[in-house]
């Protein structure tokens, strides 16, 4: 074998407690997104583990066909400008996540939802990394 093999070092405790501070430190910075229609980014929050599991959960539920539900509450969870209850009045909406059909294209709440996911994912794989 010519390879080297890989040399995984152990983590030790000051390690760890950076893992939590950064991961924190990430937490706390906002994802925008560029959503085309609009022609500006939306501010989004950083999804919590709960929502991420949730979305998770509603994908395996809902099954791959209807990724849309999961995504729309989703986005619209990770996005406190939506949540505005002028806005709803505004938009005549009574179910707040009614707000994602009455603004987006179910193209748009994907590729939202994509983003905010992806930027997770890269925000923990680079975690992970340093």
């Amino acid at each position: 074998m010519t390879e080297k093999a890989k040399i995984i070092e152990k983590a030790t405790f000051d390690d760890l407690i950076r893992l939590k501070l950064r991961r924190e430190e990430q937490r706390e910075k906002p994802i925008e997104i560029q959503v085309e229609s609009l022609g500006k980014t939306l501010v989004f929050k950083f999804p919590s583990n709960d929502q991420q599991l949730d979305l998770i959960a509603d994908i395996q539920k809902l099954g791959a066909g209807n990724t849309y539900e999961a995504y729309r509450k989703f986005v619209y969870d990770c996005c406190p400008m939506l949540h505005d209850t002028k806005l709803h009045e505004e938009l005549g909406v009574v179910d707040p996540y009614d707000v994602m059909n009455v603004l987006f294209l179910p193209s748009e709440v994907l590729n939202i939802g994509d983003e905010i996911a992806a930027k997770t994912i890269t925000i923990r794989e680079d975690i992970k990394n340093s």
